[in-house]
C-alpha cells in the first residue's frame, strides 16, 4: 500500500538549469536521475544519454514524466507550454482538451495515478514555467526529443535512502538533484554515497546540486560495501548566468576504482 508521502505534489518544471547541469560531465551514456519534473531525464537524453533510469519519492513525479513524454511525441511546443500551465494551476486539468487527448496515450499505471489524484493539485511544488522558462525545451530541442525519445523512462518509486537496494544496473552518472539539502545527516549521506558507488562505473560521477548546502564535502573519501572508492572531485558553477536565469552549482563525486 502506498504511503501518504508517495503522493506528494511534483514539480511541473525544474528549478535547476538542466541544460547546463546535464552537460557538465561529457560523454555520459548511462544515467540514473531523480525524476523531479521530468526535465532531468529529457535533458540528459538531449545531452547524449542512451539509458536514463529515474527515481522519486512521489508517484506524481512518475506521472508528470510520462505526461511530458506523451506530450512531446504528440502535440506542438505551444500546446506543451499551455499544458504545463494547466497541470499546475487547474484542479480539472484532466478535463482539458489536451489532457483528454493525451490520457489514452499514457501507460495504464500513469492513467491510474491521475485518476487517483485528479481532484488535487498534483504538480504544484515550486513555481511555474514563467519563473523557470529556461527549462522549457527550445524548438530545435523539442523536435530532437520527438525523434529520439522511444519509450517512457523507467521509474522507481523510492526514497533516496533505499535507492541502492532497488537498482541493479551501473551508471556513468547519478543525479541526486538537491535532495541532500533537506534530508539526512552527514553520516546517513555518507552511507547513501557509499552504497550508490557500487552502482557507478569506474570514472563515473555522483552529482549533488545544492541550493541550501549543509556540509563541506571537499574532504569526502569513501569506500563502498564492495570496495569501490569514491571521492570529492570538484564543485562546478554555472558560468553562463544571465539576469533572471537559474543559478545552479554542482558538487561532483567520482568513483576512482
Amino acid at each position: 500500500m502506498l504511503l501518504e508521502k508517495n503522493f506528494l505534489p511534483a514539480y511541473v518544471i525544474s528549478n535547476e538549469d538542466q541544460r547546463w547541469a546535464t552537460t557538465v560531465v561529457p560523454n555520459v551514456r548511462k544515467v540514473l536521475t531523480v525524476a523531479g519534473s521530468g526535465d532531468q531525464a529529457m535533458f540528459h537524453t538531449l545531452a547524449g544519454a542512451t539509458t536514463v533510469d529515474t527515481f522519486d519519492i512521489t508517484i506524481n513525479a512518475h506521472a508528470i514524466q510520462d505526461i511530458k513524454f506523451a506530450a512531446i511525441k504528440n502535440i506542438s511546443l505551444g500546446e506543451y507550454i499551455q499544458l504545463l500551465n494547466d497541470l499546475r494551476l487547474r484542479l480539472d486539468f484532466a478535463d482539458t482538451p489536451t489532457m483528454r487527448n493525451l490520457l489514452p496515450l499514457l501507460p495504464n499505471d500513469t492513467r491510474e495515478i491521475i485518476n487517483q489524484g485528479r481532484h488535487d493539485y498534483m504538480f504544484c511544488s515550486g513555481l511555474g514555467i514563467k519563473e523557470y522558462y529556461e527549462n522549457v525545451p527550445k524548438i530545435p530541442e523539442y523536435i530532437k526529443l520527438r525523434k529520439i525519445l522511444t519509450k517512457p523512462f523507467n521509474f522507481i518509486l523510492c526514497d533516496l535512502y533505499d535507492l541502492s537496494a532497488k537498482i541493479s544496473n551501473t551508471y556513468d552518472f547519478i543525479n541526486l538533484s538537491n535532495i541532500f539539502d533537506y534530508c539526512y545527516d552527514a553520516e546517513t549521506q555518507a552511507k547513501i554515497l557509499r552504497e550508490l558507488t557500487d552502482h557507478l562505473n569506474i570514472g563515473g560521477h555522483i552529482a549533488y546540486l545544492p541550493q541550501r548546502q549543509q556540509f563541506d564535502y571537499s574532504s569526502v573519501r569513501l569506500t563502498s560495501p564492495l570496495g569501490a572508492k569514491l571521492k570529492y572531485k570538484n564543485t562546478e558553477t554555472n558560468k553562463t548566468i544571465k539576469p533572471n536565469s537559474i543559478e545552479t552549482k554542482m558538487i561532483l563525486f567520482q568513483r576512482t576504482r
